[in-house]
């Protein structure tokens, strides 16, 4: 991997792709999920692969979006020729969420609905009047296979002979018997619901799990049909990430501070950790790695890859030590932890897929995109996998290791099914579009990387999406939500990501120029871009970098400065909303989706995500937090607004968006307010996505068009 240079230098050069096996090739059997339509909204109804689950066998399952409908897809080793087994609308708000492949590749789990609680119940976006549950389904990989409900559960795993199937269920944790799956289940362990993060033992005898206890958590050990668990960890100290060695006789996991009660945690920050592991013979408990300072970081798509054994030898845990998210081998048997990947860059996902060996996802060869290479744990040698897309995610081993799927991206195409052959570097299975009968071509051309000053000096990495049509443009900044994500110059490897980005191609064709910036608080560009000082509700350091970004385009030539607009979701939202309270003579509109609007308000709503306590507001903070929010400059809030929430927003309460709506029309702005109910913060239905553009495209039109 080459090592570039550091922010703010980075130039965003393009991506030299190798041309290889890697080419897209089409499917030749697969059904569209959905008929080509044309229309206004036709470019929101891309396919996209939203998920990946891989067996043993070598077989894997995956996820497919595509406008109402989701769908089953299911394949196998060694022609991988897709299969539908299950396809569902969402008209009723109730599209497949989650799958998990048996190891055996017999069968698949699934969820319809979306959970709004742990007890089972679902969103409800399509107002039934029998609401709807979050329903876990099981079938088998067969073609016409006919699926059986299980009924309402979460987090199904199998057993490692594939001949159970274990899920949560209340406070148990319950068992299909896969070798009759239409028999009824049954409880395996009453009150095992508190198994968390489980991993079985070879044998399929003994789950190994952590329990939180309320702040803290122990490392469990229990063997089925015991009367009672054996605890491997105690402590005062936060445990996650259990892995297994491949002998069996040891456990590796992360070790996390303890919590004190007088402090308000921020949950997005770093936080100290250490890697430890216990012999399960002897009990014996030991430190392998404890870097110094705050360098355990959870943010990243890969939960699964901050922890791995490469063989018997190596452990491979992700660590920021030096303000960078890398890859380092620890030997098992002490010693110096030694750096896989470079400084200077960040690693976003890595599997194992054969022995001592990583298929690794990264920004090394360019920071504004995504790579992939392969790394020989032992002497960390890395070979790059040459692709043509440019963001790619989802990582998954499928079976022994010969081969690995992913989805993969660029800039005319969301992420779709890779699934690549290890031995012979070709894909032997490459989507694309037309595959599920869909075509759109954007007229407008690809978004391409820029640097931007912030009004504070800094530099803020950013896309332009340009019109095909001379100017002067209204102009529009698109902010992401999160914040701990990255933007690209392609389709995002999240959908939520996926349909902002096709809305912004869109607003493109239709003569906007749209600037799109990866702000300070994001992830990609190490820990002192993603910590900033005083971002967020210690004093909205960020926002500097969407002044900055208003103020270059107010200088551009080919941009009407009177017509410049904002736009964004969640912590983008809450950014628009900063915005036009703060600096209402340079943007002239905006639209802002359920953003956060006071930081200093906690939400009273039961098992809300309450982004005023996850980002660490405590009560002396509050004077500050209410300051650094966009309340707390609303006297200079002039233009107009469209704001949006759906009304069972579980992450960012809709009381943000009502109180601020009346608060607007208190002072005579002109605001305009679209409740959606039943809706979740992710837009569950594909109407809403419909609805937002809708919406918001006809706002932009009246407020910055001539």
């Amino acid at each position: 991997m080459r090592m570039p240079p550091k922010l703010p230098s980075e130039k965003g050069t393009k991506m030299a792709a190798i041309k290889t096996g890697l080419a897209l090739v089409g499917l030749l059997m697969v059904s569209p999920l959905s008929a080509q339509v044309s229309g206004e909204g036709d470019f929101l109804d891309f396919p996209m692969a939203t998920d990946i689950s891989a067996a043993d066998a070598p077989a894997l399952s995956w996820l497919m979006r595509q406008g109402n409908d989701s769908s089953l897809m299911f394949a196998r080793a060694p022609d991988f020729e897709p299969v539908k087994l299950f396809s569902q609308s969402d008209v009723d708000g109730q599209p497949i969420t989650s799958i998990a492949t048996a190891p055996n590749g017999e069968y698949v789990a699934f969820h319809t609905g979306v959970p709004f609680n742990g007890s089972g119940e679902a969103f409800n976006p399509a107002d039934l009047i029998e609401a709807p549950s979050a329903t876990l389904w099981l079938i088998e990989t067969k073609v016409g296979a006919k699926p059986i409900k299980i009924g309402v559960g979460f987090n199904p795993k199998f057993s490692p002979d594939g001949k159970r199937m274990l899920y949560r269920q209340g406070n148990d944790l319950w068992a299909v018997n896969l070798e009759n799956p239409s028999s009824e289940p049954s409880v395996l362990v009453p009150g095992g619901a508190g198994f968390n993060q489980g991993l079985w033992s070879d044998d399929g005898k003994t789950l190994f799990f952590v329990q939180d206890r309320g702040g803290w958590s122990f490392l469990g050990k229990y063997t089925l049909g015991a009367d009672r668990v054996e605890w491997l960890v105690t402590g005062p100290n936060r445990l996650s990430s259990p892995v297994l060695s491949p002998d069996g006789q040891t456990i590796a996991y992360l070790r996390w501070p303890a919590r004190e009660h007088t402090i308000s945690y921020d949950l997005t920050e770093n936080q100290a950790f250490a890697v430890e592991t216990v012999d399960l013979e002897t009990g014996e408990v030991r430190t392998l790695y404890e870097p110094d300072g705050k360098a355990g970081s959870q943010m990243s798509d890969d939960p699964e890859g901050h922890l791995r054994w490469a063989d018997d030898r190596n452990i491979v845990v992700r660590s920021e030590e030096d303000g960078w998210a890398r890859l380092y081998a620890i030997p098992r048997s002490g010693g110096a932890a030694s750096a896989l990947t470079p400084t200077d860059c960040e690693v976003a996902e890595s599997e194992l897929v054969a022995s001592d060996s990583l298929f690794v996802i990264h920004n090394c060869e360019n920071i504004d995109t995504r790579q992939l290479s392969r790394i020989t744990v032992s002497t960390a040698q890395e070979r790059a996998i040459p692709s043509d897309d440019v963001v790619m995610g989802l990582a998954r081993t499928v079976g022994d290791g010969g081969y690995v799927a992913f989805t993969g991206s660029d800039e005319e195409n969301a992420p779709l099914l890779r699934i690549l052959n290890l031995g012979s570097g070709n894909l032997e299975l490459a989507e694309a579009p037309a595959d599920y009968g869909y075509a759109h071509d954007f007229a407008a051309p690809a978004p391409e990387v820029v640097r931007i000053t912030a009004s504070d000096g800094a530099t803020v990495p950013a896309q332009l999406f340009r019109p095909s049509t001379e100017g002067p443009h209204p102009a529009l900044i698109y902010v992401h939500g999160g914040p701990p994500r990255q933007m690209f110059p392609a389709f995002h490897f999240g959908s939520y990501y996926a349909g902002d980005f096709a809305m912004n191609r869109r607003l493109a064709e239709l003569g906007y120029l749209v600037v799109s910036i990866n702000y300070r608080s994001g992830v990609g560009y190490g820990r002192e871009f993603r910590e900033a000082p005083g971002r967020a509700w210690r004093g909205a350091s960020e926002y500097a970098d969407v002044l900055g970004a208003g103020r270059w385009l107010e200088q551009r030539q080919d941009v009407d400065p009177e017509r410049i607009g904002i736009w964004g979701g969640s912590y983008g939202g809450l950014l628009t909303a900063q915005a036009l309270a703060r600096d209402s003579d340079l943007f002239a509109a905006g639209v802002a989706v359920h953003g956060v609007y006071d930081w200093s308000w906690p939400s009273p709503t039961p098992g809300h995500q309450n982004p005023s306590k996850l980002f660490g507001v405590g009560e002396a903070d509050k004077p500050l937090a209410f300051k650094s929010s966009p309340l707390g400059a609303i006297d200079g809030w002039t233009s107009p607004v469209l704001l949006v929430s759906g009304d069972r927003d579980m992450n960012v309460d809709v009381r943000e968006t009502i109180d601020l709506h009346q608060k607007l029309s208190d002072k005579g702005v002109d605001v305009r307010t679209v409740i959606l109910p039943g809706e979740a913060h992710d837009l569950i239905q594909h109407s809403s996505w419909e609805r937002l553009w809708q919406e918001s495209s006809r706002f932009f039109a009246a407020k910055l068009r001539e």
